[in-house]
């Protein structure tokens, strides 16, 4: 059916003639899927219409695998149903004989396939008794499928003796009869043991008893539209999908079928089992011996079903394959990629969770988070500290894969099951609500397979990433796999490889440098899980302090009822050189000598290859971060991107520091990624003095040049002229975060002018924005800045100033009073203006900012030199005129 969300374009529609009302019939979704309007479902011309007209129009690509069609159907239960009178009698044996007949006028070969419990063989009143008499005597009209002895459910079967003592039982009792057998095929009753999956049913069927082929309709879900039912291998046992016929165990007459034999009447017209049998080339229908009793539904529906398709159809129908050639073609002619399992969650299906050895409360051993990656990033650390959390219980030790468990990206482990999974969580320790299982397996992170299988089974967890440098990254792996293999292999040897060299080293190279393609990894991760389930840290800041981040994971990701303060959680080892879990007796737990190693620098040679190799891929992370909502990691903005316009910007010895926040997408915060210049200054950089050829940054750092400002970082500006303001040199406001409320620029002197484009440019960015001379530019900036909006600011300087001592003395007196620190007033300061700015930091409590446009002119009187460059007001020549209030004319003269 059509779904809203997805819909792009309509191919076909009708129109109202009177309302003009677009009725949509069929429409193309982004993901080149075909919508079809509930209105022609009933009529069963339109289906082969249209599937012809899409293998026309597009190649055959839409080709549905031909016109040949293979059908199998079951019957099971056969002589089970004593307690129901469900049994069939003589007259239902010679009119499934003659169903079988018509069918065979249009399939040639056609036979039912009984599925037989030999336990209940004349075991009923005598009636029926004779009608499994007479079943045995045509025996070789049909052919025959184990079904178990007694009927019995192998969902909680432990004991491999005894199911090993049934099921020879059961074929005995079809060789005492000489029972046409299929040898390879079997069904276990009700699909128990075959999905959700028990292990010893697969282990003796295939290993002992040598069946190759079953079928079930659990798999991926019960409640699934047929065409989305699929098959999987497991342990060598072929599971084929098996399709519901619409009748059940309960529907037994015409004129009491659900909602109406009219819709039994629909479903064969052009409804689900027409389209079953057009749109699959295998259909494996299930269906009981009830079904072919009482009003012999089973009868009516196949005979009309495939008297309609071989009749008003070119579909060939064919039934010359066994069940295991079925298999065989199945699985390695039209739908190879079904092979490997993908297990879905019994929580989330009432039937599934029936069928299942387990109970509703391991429903909540399930882990409610996992940490994905990627490699060498540090996640092994924040598994750990997180770890320490009492309501946080990570997965057990795995003696092979160590704390990972990489269950969703290793094959081998993957096919051990949800069972095995679930064992590997301590469900003692799930003794709250609040209470979170988690696991940590980096090699997540860059597999599509294990991405579809946590969809899968854990279609609701939050996921945990973290991104570093990949450069760095990279050579963090490399000095791991050559420490763990003793490869003599240099790392400016290693990236100068191609394919034409060593295959292992190549491999080796890989392993090395595609996990660092964070966007093409993270959007594949966005196809499966949305953003709000993500959450992705800034592994640099983390590395540099951990404590922000626990905390935000603690408390905005999670949600724990119990957040603990990170401080108690983590503490800085001065021997390690970075931070480690401690233990509630103040204890420190470090990572193994392996984690956190020094290494010789890497070379420029390496260093140049990695910028260049990342710099596509980092442009990629930028925009998808960006089209997220999530804020860049500080190495991202500071480092990567700056490559692009590096003539543009350079910085000077800073200490690059960040919340390292980038976390989930949400309105309830902005993460901060503007360093400061010093970890432990506070102070706002404000412009406290101009120069001819630079500025003074918060009357102690002095810089020659343009300049860019933002709230916590002075970096310089490499552009000369205002000739060379231009979108190049602006490219930073493109990608830095948070974006900025407005954005000055100070062109220096009044008479330079900048390149229109550049204007257009700033428009372009839909910011506030204020173009200004250099003077009054600085003084809108301190005065936002002060005023804790968020303004970033760029600054050439001003050639045309006067006096430059003077002007910096008078500027710096006067921006003082933006500034909140009483102490950092004492410091640094010329002795002469001390006491009158200590007086006016004083008189204004430390709260109120200053703000220069709402000055009175001041009474007292004016300095001799008229022409000071001040940055919190108006020199004489160039005071703000008065606003008068104008007359109605003079004001529409103006307009």
């Amino acid at each position: 059916p059509m779904n809203k969300y997805n819909l792009t374009s309509a191919i076909i529609y009708v129109e109202n003639k009177i309302t003009f009302e677009k009725i949509n019939l069929i429409i193309i979704s982004k993901e080149k899927q075909i919508y079809l309007s509930e209105c022609l479902y009933h009529h069963w011309f339109i289906w082969p219409l249209m599937m012809d007209i899409f293998r026309y129009l597009t190649s055959n690509i839409y080709d549905y695998h031909g016109l040949n069609r293979y059908i199998q159907i079951d019957i099971d239960d056969i002589f089970l149903g004593s307690k129901s009178q469900d049994c069939l009698k003589s007259d239902d044996i010679q009119a499934l004989i003659r169903s079988q007949l018509f069918i065979q006028n249009y399939i040639s070969n056609f036979r039912y396939r009984l599925g037989f419990s030999g336990y209940y063989y004349n075991s009923e009143n005598d009636e029926e008794d004779h009608g499994d008499r007479l079943l045995i005597k045509e025996k070789d009209r049909f052919i025959w499928f184990h079904h178990t002895w007694k009927h019995e459910k192998l969902t909680n079967v432990y004991d491999k003796i005894s199911l090993i003592s049934s099921t020879k039982t059961n074929i005995a009792f079809a060789q005492k009869h000489q029972l046409p057998l299929d040898p390879t095929y079997a069904v276990a009753p009700h699909h128990t043991g075959i999905y959700p999956i028990n292990p010893i049913v697969y282990d003796i069927w295939h290993r002992i008893i040598n069946f190759n082929v079953t079928s079930t309709e659990n798999y991926p879900y019960h409640h699934m539209s047929p065409s989305n039912r699929r098959g999987f291998i497991y342990k060598g046992l072929f599971v084929l999908p098996r399709q519901s016929c619409s009748l059940y165990t309960t529907t037994r007459n015409y004129t009491n079928y659900p909602n109406g034999s009219h819709r039994l009447e629909q479903y064969l017209m052009g409804g689900k089992l027409f389209r079953i049998i057009l749109t699959n080339p295998i259909s494996i229908f299930m269906s009981h011996n009830v079904n072919y009793g009482h009003d012999r539904l089973g009868n009516y529906v196949f005979s009309k079903l495939i008297y309609l398709i071989s009749t008003w159809t070119r579909i060939k129908f064919s039934h010359d394959l066994s069940t295991s050639e079925l298999a065989q073609k199945y699985f390695y002619d039209y739908y190879p990629d079904e092979q490997m399992p993908i297990f879905t969650n019994p929580c989330h299906d009432q039937m599934l969770m029936n069928l299942w050895n387990g109970n509703h409360s391991m429903c909540r051993i399930f882990p409610q988070f996992l940490i994905v990656g990627p490699q060498k990033t540090g996640t092994t650390a924040l598994y750990s500290m997180l770890s320490q959390h009492p309501d946080l219980h990570p997965s057990k030790k795995n003696f092979i894969t160590y704390e990972e468990l990489q269950f969703f990206s290793n094959d081998t482990i993957y096919l051990n099951g949800i069972n095995w999974y679930l064992n590997q969580f301590d469900s003692d320790n799930i003794v709250s609500e609040w209470s979170m299982n988690f696991e940590k397996s980096a090699t997540y992170f860059d597999s599509i397979l294990a991405m579809k299988r946590i969809k899968a089974l854990l279609p609701h967890i939050r996921l945990v990433m973290m991104l570093t440098e990949p450069g760095a990254r990279a050579y963090s792996r490399y000095q791991h796999e050559i420490a763990r293999t003793n490869q003599p292999l240099n790392f400016d040897d290693l990236l100068k490889l191609n394919h034409n060299h060593s295959l292992n080293q190549y491999h080796l190279k890989q392993r090395c440098l595609r996990p660092g393609h964070y966007a093409e990894h993270l959007r594949q991760w966005l196809k499966y899980f949305p953003s709000k389930q993500i959450y992705i840290i800034d592994g640099d800041a983390f590395r540099h302090d951990p404590r922000t981040i626990l905390n935000d994971i603690q408390i905005e990701y999670l949600q724990l009822k119990n957040p603990i303060n990170s401080s108690k959680l983590v503490k800085f080892n001065k021997k390690k050189g970075f931070f480690c879990s401690i233990s509630n007796k103040n204890h420190f737990h470090c990572l193994g000598n392996s984690k956190g190693r020094r290494y010789e620098k890497m070379s420029s040679y390496s260093r140049e290859y990695l910028n260049n190799y990342y710099l596509l891929h980092n442009q990629k992370l930028i925009e998808l971060l960006r089209n997220n909502n999530y804020s860049l990691p500080s190495w991202l903005t500071f480092f990567n991107r700056i490559q692009l316009s590096k003539r543009c910007f350079s910085f000077s010895n800073t200490c690059h520091t960040a919340e390292g926040r980038i976390g989930y997408p949400n309105e309830r915060y902005e993460p901060t990624t503007i360093a400061a210049f010093d970890n432990e200054n506070k102070h706002l950089p404000l412009i406290t003095g101009l120069y001819e050829d630079g500025f003074m940054i918060a009357g102690q750092d002095r810089i020659v040049g343009a300049i860019f400002s933002f709230p916590r970082q002075i970096i310089c500006w490499n552009v000369y002229s205002p000739d060379q303001i231009t979108p190049e040199s602006l490219a930073l406001l493109e990608v830095v975060q948070p974006r900025p409320e407005i954005f000055v620029l100070g062109i220096g002197s009044r008479t330079n002018k900048i390149p229109p484009e550049t204007i257009q440019f700033i428009r372009s960015l839909k910011i506030g924005f204020e173009i200004l001379p250099t003077t009054q530019a600085c003084e809108t900036f301190n005065f936002l800045l002060s005023d804790n909006r968020l303004v970033y600011a760029g600054f050439f300087p001003q050639s045309d100033l006067v006096d430059q001592n003077y002007g910096l003395r008078k500027a710096i007196a006067h921006s003082q009073l933006y500034e909140k620190d009483e102490e950092y007033v004492k410091k640094d300061l010329l002795k002469d203006t001390y006491e009158v700015m200590l007086k006016a930091h004083r008189e204004r409590k430390l709260l109120r900012p200053y703000s220069p446009l709402s000055r009175q002119e001041s009474s007292t009187k004016q300095d001799d030199d008229t022409n000071v460059q001040s940055l919190t007001g108006t020199s004489n020549m160039e005071k703000r005129p008065s606003i008068k209030k104008r007359d109605q004319q003079e004001t529409n003269n103006q307009t």
